[in-house]
């Protein structure tokens, strides 16, 4: 269930910096990846949080040229779970916000960082409630590595 959720945030990353008014990544393909800097947990499994730390996770991605257009919120239709707080893209930098409600409690993850046409680096902190409580720190890095 880790990994997919972690997977989950390193598809979605290059996507938010994507929408907008103007395309600020170049579509195509990307790799995407996640290491895991810090987890604090309670009432997980014995052994998680150190199984997860030091396992980068990658995945890659394509962006379309007609999702580079759609805006940050119709990222989360398809999870009608989780919606956007806050989101920003500008200048180089992003930073955003999103909720996510699941079967085993509440998510949200809160995120900043920098980006360019065809690279991104953002640090997020994610804070798990409910059945499990955790609180994760992550950095997440991707790059374009051609066309879809």
């Amino acid at each position: 269930m880790l990994p997919r959720m972690f997977a989950g945030v390193a598809l979605l990353t290059p996507l938010l910096i994507a929408v907008g008014p103007a395309s600020v990544v170049t579509p195509g393909k990307w790799e995407n990846r996640i290491d895991i800097i810090d987890v604090k947990l309670e009432g997980g499994p014995p052994g998680l949080a150190k199984a997860i730390m030091g396992k980068p996770i990658v995945v890659t991605s394509c962006i379309t040229p007609a999702q580079a257009t759609m805006g940050p919120k119709s990222l989360f239709k398809a999870n009608k779970g989780c919606r956007v707080v806050r989101y920003q893209a500008a200048a180089g930098k992003i930073s955003s916000e999103f909720v996510c409600i699941r079967p085993g409690g509440t998510q949200r993850v809160v995120s900043s960082g920098s980006y360019s046409a065809d690279r991104y680096a953002v640090i997020s902190k994610g804070v798990m409630t409910g059945q499990m409580s955790m609180t994760t720190t992550s950095r997440t890095t991707g790059r374009r590595i051609g066309g879809c």
